[in-house]
């Protein structure tokens, strides 16, 4: 269908987890998706707008490739407009106080998926309606009949440190590292504040389990963390365009994932990235259809376009991450599929760590720490 002609992509950012989402905000906000274009003053009476359908993701910033999204807009005739959240437990607080509304296609981690799937946020999606999820490798699959029935595998990759190898002089390949910098990395270091991030690596560097509960464990990676916390030179994510704090002089070192290490390396070769010796995160990001959505038939078509083996491979490319579609990864250049970064080798994912949900309580500890570290409570 072509019926309504393409407009431009607009985004929305939502408040990082350092700051407080009111629902009144909140709110603020999310109408702001819905803000009319304005018209010209010619004097005369406008004509009366022809109305557009809009499909509105729930997504992380610069993570869909923008030409893909503007060949889906033209093709179906719709307009594709992105909410973006720092971080998952910011998203988590946003569906917690919504319910979703106002949101039809949502990102959603490893570790969300089922508890999206059980408090009734996300739908199940029509299979019929999307044949292009057959080339999906079963080992990217969430877990459960229930799960995969209302997930899809997006793209995946790891976490670890990005650095200027240029302004450091040196090799970096161990999150102590970070934990206890050298001087002349004091001031210079960003840091996640994702409480599963940021505690998970910790506990890492410190010999145990990224999802560990262990109270004595916590309590250490809590110490390590404040002691850290005055070579921190600010916590929260990694931009990746040409006004990346990485690329200037203030930070030379810090988390990030392995795709956005990659996009940075696009505007100066001297960013390195590692996944440290004690290891990193393995992570799947999923896409799901927002049960509050009235564009349910929408989003599935998107999923659908989304895995086209052509376009799941010109999307991975666009955003350096490595995706879980096999028809797709048939198309990539030899390079690409090659490159370690993107693919990281056996040896590398073997010390990488999948995310697992933690109970309500745990989750409550790791947000504590995060809290008392980051924002001195």
């Amino acid at each position: 269908m072509r019926t309504f002609p393409s407009v431009p992509r607009s985004r929305t950012v939502l408040p990082t987890n350092r700051f407080p989402l009111r629902l009144g905000l909140l709110w603020a906000a999310l109408i702001t998706l819905a803000l009319p274009l304005c018209a010209e003053d010619t004097g005369a009476a406008p004509e009366p707008a022809t109305p557009v359908q809009e499909l509105v993701f729930f997504t992380w910033a610069d993570f869909i490739d923008p030409g893909v999204v503007a060949d889906f807009e033209r093709e179906y005739g719709v307009r594709v407009r992105e909410v973006h959240f720092e971080n998952d437990e910011v998203r988590d607080r946003v569906m917690a106080e919504t319910g979703g509304a106002g949101f039809d296609l949502l990102l959603v981690d490893g570790t969300g998926v089922e508890a999206y799937r059980r408090r009734g946020w996300i739908a199940p999606i029509d299979a019929a309606a999307a044949p292009n999820l057959a080339h999906i490798a079963p080992r990217w699959l969430p877990a459960g009949a229930a799960g995969r029935a209302a997930a899809v595998p997006y793209v995946w990759g790891t976490l670890g440190i990005a650095y200027r190898r240029d302004l450091l002089g040196r090799e970096l390949d161990s999150w102590m590292d970070l934990l206890r910098p050298e001087p002349d990395l004091a001031g210079r270091i960003l840091m996640s504040s994702d409480s599963l991030d940021l505690v998970g690596m910790v506990l890492k560097a410190l010999g145990h389990s990224m999802n560990s509960t262990d109270p004595q464990a916590l309590a250490a990676a809590r110490d390590l963390l404040l002691e850290q916390a005055p070579a921190v030179h600010r916590y929260g994510a990694l931009a990746v365009d040409e006004g990346s704090e990485l690329l200037g002089p203030d930070v030379v070192a810090g988390m990030t994932f392995n795709g956005d290490a990659a996009a940075l390396m696009e505007h100066n070769t001297s960013v390195v990235y590692v996944v440290p010796r004690e290891g990193g995160a393995l992570w799947v990001d999923f896409l799901a259809v927002a049960a509050a959505s009235e564009q349910k038939a929408l989003a599935t078509a998107f999923i659908d376009y989304l895995n086209r083996p052509e376009v799941a491979a010109r999307n991975a490319q666009g955003i350096y991450y490595a995706t879980p579609n096999r028809a797709a990864e048939a198309l990539l250049p030899a390079a690409f599929r090659a490159d370690p970064l993107v693919y990281p080798d056996a040896d590398t994912l073997a010390r990488c760590e999948p995310y697992r949900r933690l109970t309500p309580e745990a989750q409550r500890t790791r947000a504590q720490i995060v809290s008392q570290v980051v924002d001195g409570g």
